[in-house]
């Protein structure tokens, strides 16, 4: 499923238009970015932690040369899904 399908599932089941649908949902997405750019996670209860983390500076192998590099630190955003996500109870 892509955003589109999402967007479309969400408007047959609300009755709201695709437009007021895709609305929500990019305002939704840019708040949860934000949020964890600027505080470093957001807790979604029964769903899952989207967080930002800092990658470790790590040595690695340049693929065409073979030579040793070192790979610097960076951030990245992480989604961790709740324990009970899963279940199909």
């Amino acid at each position: 499923m892509n955003k589109a399908d999402l967007i479309t599932s969400i408007a047959k089941e609300t009755n709201l238009t695709q437009k007021k649908v895709s609305e929500v949902v990019d305002a939704i997405l840019e708040t949860i970015v934000e949020v964890v750019q600027n505080e470093g996670s957001i807790t979604f209860t029964n769903f899952g932690k989207f967080e930002k983390r800092l990658r470790k500076e790590r040595k690695g192998v340049n693929p065409k040369t073979g030579d040793l590099i070192l790979i610097p630190p960076k951030e990245v955003f992480i989604f961790k899904p709740s324990k009970n996500i899963f279940k199909t109870e």
